[in-house]
């Protein structure tokens, strides 16, 4: 089951969907059992947006339950990132800026460029040993999809020309749909 629904760039734009068409969110068959269409079952808030200005924070997050099997799942839009604080454009900005040469003690003194509290060195390190260690196995598929991606070799090469291409969110969608876990 796709756990990212492509497409939804912004928390606003997620709300707008969710108020206008939910059953974009609505999963085709239960990941757990494949039984068909899950029915909706509720939602559950999460802080998504970490900026100062946050209006569209706490973000409903919609469930679904399968009655064949009893669990639940929940979809996230695109903006998203499973499992993380941070969203993907400013995880794309941070590995951006690291693999040019910044130091994490000069990525975490840039607040002026953010409208967000930057996240702790510990954190973007964690980012870049994250990407690294599945780097291979990531790589491995977008190369197969992406011809034109292969022909960048070594380890944040192949990440700056990917990234020039799509963004972060647009890879880690793309992933989820192929079967691929990201976060």
């Amino acid at each position: 089951m796709h756990r990212i629904v492509a497409g939804i760039a912004t928390l606003k734009h997620h709300r707008d969907t969710l108020a206008k068409n939910p059953e974009r969110y609505r999963p085709i068959q239960c990941p757990h059992c494949g039984l068909g269409h899950p029915w909706q079952h509720g939602h559950y808030t999460r802080k998504a947006d970490r900026t100062t200005s946050g209006p569209e924070n706490p973000v409903p997050i919609p469930r679904y339950f399968c009655s064949g099997c009893g669990h639940t799942c929940s979809r996230l839009p695109a903006c998203i990132a499973p499992r993380r604080w941070y969203g993907w454009a400013l995880q794309q900005f941070i590995l951006l800026l690291l693999w040019t040469g910044l130091s994490l003690y000069a990525v975490n003194g840039l607040p002026a460029l953010l409208d967000t509290p930057p996240p702790c060195r510990s954190t973007c390190r964690r980012w870049g040993r994250w990407l690294q260690a599945r780097g291979a196995d990531f790589a491995f598929h977008l190369r197969s999809a992406f011809p034109d991606a292969g022909r960048v070799p070594g380890w944040p090469d192949f990440w700056v020309s990917i990234l020039r291409q799509m963004s972060l969110s647009a890879i880690m969608t793309w992933l989820d749909h192929h079967a691929v876990s990201v976060p």
